[in-house]
């Protein structure tokens, strides 16, 4: 496997080649990369969690995950600590959700080095495409949050944090004055005025606090550790193949938006497996008892399985770019070729007015190094590549998709086709469901089946308020949809919600299609005339109520409901 994008350029060559080759590849390489370009392999490697050396390294992870459970809430290296770094500034639902989770990961996996006392320690993965069930191992001592070693009960988690976050320093003006790229900005932008807005978030709000007493700390227990049929398909090969499919940075990383506090959309990845995945393991859709787990809220990294989960994200971000770079397409946003390294004020208004300069001047704040201080890379673009915590990964799902040729020379992503559909109905209610149509050329729909064409449908819906229900998109199907699920061969995908903060406004969500759409053709089920029908409906459907769910959003008697605004249909 190849472990940097950069490692591309390692390939044999043939001495006559040498300099042509080496001129090709360093014209692809990111910035920063070229430091490692002949250094060989990673200094650490992250293994799966279920394979022998991930074993070995579930072992480090708890010897570290004690260590930061006995720190005293002083010190930042804390467990909960840990966390809250969490919930007072992760981007979802927009292009920063993976450089700043590869940031928090790497720090983090730093903490735990050297907690662990295992120099060559690595955060393992955990592919949910292979194992759709949660590791046997991540069940044993405190690996599972349920263990005597965390605190019990949300009273206890506000009598020993309080004080400590409110001397953090998160709400200071720095020099006595307010900067607008300061950690007391960021806070601001997320309405977290001061430490009891924080608090209140995580233990009292009545939508639903993100602090899980146990035995309620994790919604999966070991005697039922798989998914539910919706969680499986969210992490399918198939999913997986099409979310590797995005032809550019946005499409695959999540949409452009002004900064990371604010989200646009949720792009393949982040729509399906991401989020699937955090509310399977925290809450009743693969329990099916109650909703629980600190997974299914923005307190997620109290259950440790969380730094695994995002170790496979960010696992398919490195495929995705080496699966770009071979193919000579763009990896990083628009414009990372005119990046330099000069001040921001010298820079040219070329630059300036990438979309490579926008993302990569975005600033993340809190985070520590491995002795607690405030680290001193705090630009996305110190985290664009792995080489910046000098780690690699073992082969797992997805990475059949990357080409075996040699890099091609550069080459601009194409943009397909885009059929825009129209809705025909815009309300989301638990008894009628909301519909759009979208008339597919019979090109695309040939494509589809002869060419292996990747089609997705782009679903906005507005959300008047914040969201936290999930929603089943059906393709085609009877009228009574009472008893479609995501066993139905009609089951497109779901939109799941993560965290009670998650949607608000218009967001999209990008859902594969093309699989189902073959399916349906086998199936003689797709209309001649290439029309197909998209249907919304809550998750939980007519009996809500029956089940314990909050419908609180559904129900239009409580305020507006959430409206289907727009869908199309893309070709990658």
């Amino acid at each position: 496997m190849i472990d940097k994008p950069y490692e591309v350029c390692n390939q044999s060559r043939r001495a006559a080649l040498r300099a042509a080759s080496l001129a090709l590849c360093t014209t692809m390489l990111p910035l920063g990369g070229l430091a490692r370009a002949n250094n060989g392999a990673p200094r650490y490697r992250r293994y799966n969690a279920s394979g022998p050396h991930g074993a070995r390294m579930l072992k480090s992870y708890a010897k570290a995950v004690r260590a930061m459970l006995a720190l005293p809430p002083e010190d930042p290296r804390n467990w909960y600590r840990q966390a809250i770094i969490h919930t007072l500034d992760c981007p979802h639902g927009n292009w920063w959700f993976l450089p700043w989770h590869r940031a928090y990961l790497g720090w983090f996996e730093q903490i735990c080095r050297e907690l662990s006392g295992d120099p060559q320690f690595a955060l393992p993965y955990w592919d949910w495409t292979v194992e759709q069930k949660v590791p046997d191992g991540m069940f044993d001592d405190v690996l599972d949050p349920n263990h005597s070693a965390y605190t019990a009960t949300a009273g206890d988690f506000q009598r020993a944090l309080t004080g400590v976050i409110a001397g953090a320093g998160y709400w200071s003006l720095s020099g006595g004055s307010f900067n607008s790229r300061s950690q007391l900005s960021q806070l601001l932008t997320r309405r977290i005025r001061f430490e009891p807005d924080l608090m209140f978030d995580m233990v009292a709000d009545p939508r639903g606090r993100m602090f899980f007493d146990q035995p309620g700390a994790r919604g999966i227990r070991r005697e039922q550790p798989g998914f539910s049929l919706a969680t499986a398909d969210a992490c399918s090969p198939a999913t997986i193949q099409a979310a590797l499919a995005a032809p550019d940075f946005p499409t695959f990383g999540s949409p452009k938006t002004s900064n990371h506090s604010t989200p646009a959309g949720f792009g393949i990845l982040e729509a399906r497996p991401h989020n699937s995945i955090h509310r399977c393991v925290g809450s009743r859709d693969c329990n099916f008892v109650e909703t629980r787990g600190f997974m299914a809220d923005m307190l997620s990294p109290v259950d440790p399985i969380f730094f695994l989960h995002h170790g496979n994200i960010d696992r398919l971000w490195e495929v995705w770019t080496r699966r770009q770079m071979r193919q000579g397409l763009p990896y990083l946003p628009a414009g990372v070729e005119l990046r330099t390294d000069l001040p921001d004020a010298q820079k040219s208004a070329a630059e300036r007015a990438t979309d490579y300069y926008r993302w990569a001047r975005q600033t993340f704040l809190f985070f520590v190094d491995k002795d607690g201080k405030p680290v001193t890379k705090t630009r996305t673009d110190d985290y664009a590549w792995m080489s910046s915590f000098d780690y690699g990964y073992e082969q797992g799902s997805g990475d059949d998709s990357v080409p075996s040729a040699v890099p091609v020379p550069r080459r601009k992503a194409v943009r397909g086709q885009v059929v825009e559909g129209s809705v025909l109905r815009r309300r989301v209610d638990k008894g009628r469901p909301a519909i759009a149509k979208v008339s597919l050329p019979s090109t695309m729909v040939d494509a589809v089946k002869t060419s292996g064409q990747v089609l997705v449908a782009n679903v906005t819906l507005n959300f008047p308020e914040m969201a936290h229900d999930a929603y089943m998109v059906i393709l085609g199907g009877p009228d009574d949809l009472s008893h479609v699920d995501a066993s139905s061969p009609h089951y497109l995908a779901t939109i799941m919600m993560f965290g009670h903060r998650s949607a608000h406004g218009a967001l999209t969500y990008t859902l594969p299609l093309s699989e189902k759409l073959r399916q349906a053709s086998a199936a003689q089920s797709l209309p001649a005339d290439g029309t197909i029908q998209l249907r919304i409906v809550p998750m939980c459907g007519p009996d809500c109520h029956e089940h314990g769910h909050d419908h609180h959003h559904h129900d239009t008697a409580h305020g507006e409901a959430v409206e289907l605004v727009a869908v199309n249909v893309q070709a990658y």
